[in-house]
């Protein structure tokens, strides 16, 4: 838990750095992942594959969220990687999903476009994500 909220604090400094602000009532997910790499991959082709396959397809069948790929920095992080998913608000984030995870009815198609593609990750290793959503009160 400690990880994660360093991870989301650095993530929201580094948006206001550069200009970019996260602003109340946005919804922002965490998902941190958990990777074990086939012996022959290595994490830079793994992120190759998920910037050029997976992330255009979130941006298709989920236009209202906006993903990042995050890697932590600090010495009990620095081989943790997350996505990050920014919605504009709690009722975008309930269109498609629950406050269990579990898709909605709407959901369903863009989740499981989704689920497809992991035939596609799992030819680089075991791949398994914790998710996180927090509302930005201030």
């Amino acid at each position: 838990m400690k990880k994660l909220l360093i991870i989301t604090t650095l993530v929201l400094f580094a948006g206001i750095a550069f200009g970019q602000t996260v602003q109340k009532d946005k919804i922002v997910s965490i998902h941190e992942w958990t990777v074990k790499l086939k012996p022959d991959v290595t994490m830079n082709q793994f992120l190759q594959m998920w910037e050029e396959k997976f992330t255009p397809v979130v941006k298709k069948v989920i236009p209202e969220m906006k993903p990042f790929v995050i890697k932590g920095v600090q010495d009990t992080n620095k081989y943790v990687y997350a996505g990050l998913y920014v919605w504009d608000s709690i009722d975008e984030l309930r269109k498609y999903f629950n406050e269990d995870g579990s898709p909605t009815e709407q959901g369903e198609g863009p989740f499981q476009e989704l689920m497809s593609l992991m035939s596609e990750v799992e030819k680089y290793g075991e791949f398994t994500y914790t998710a996180y959503d927090y509302i930005v009160i201030q």
